[in-house]
């Protein structure tokens, strides 16, 4: 059971990880875009900081969707790598389906998954949120300036 628990905090831990990277990858990406996005009107840039975002979140669910099929391909529990990535995925986003279900020595790890999962969609929402946000903030201070300077 202890190492269950140690198994499954170290990939939580490491999928959270993962998520902080690809977080600055995508606002150093919206930082370099800045000037851009601070030009005024124009929706197409709301539509480019959602897809960046989207594409971002993505990434981050399928990191740690690999993550999981990796560790239980190691550890032999299913007979094919198609059956790791099915059952990390159903796990990880809660759905827990269970037509394919783990061993029962093993079974913490499920729970573990589907705790991670639930983790990293709040942090992805938290992410599209701020992002969002964050574009909506430079548009709306962008077009003040541009109405200041027209009258």
């Amino acid at each position: 059971m202890f190492s269950q628990l140690l198994i499954g905090s170290i990939i939580t831990f490491v999928s959270l990880l993962g998520a902080s990277v690809v977080w600055w990858w995508m606002n150093e990406i919206l930082f370099m875009l800045e000037p851009a996005l601070r030009a005024p009107y124009g929706r197409h840039k709301s539509a480019l900081v959602f897809f960046l975002a989207v594409v971002s979140a993505m990434v981050i669910m399928g990191f740690g969707v690999s993550l999981w099929a990796v560790v239980f391909a190691q550890m032999s529990v299913f007979a094919s790598w198609e059956e790791a990535v099915y059952y990390s995925l159903v796990a990880y986003s809660t759905l827990g389906l269970g037509d394919v279900t783990l061993p029962q020595d093993q079974r913490l790890l499920g729970g573990m998954t589907g705790a991670n999962g639930f983790l990293m969609f709040g942090l992805v929402t938290a992410m599209l949120t701020d992002s969002l946000r964050q574009i909506g903030r430079m548009q709306r201070t962008s077009n003040r300036m541009s109405d200041d300077q027209i009258t």
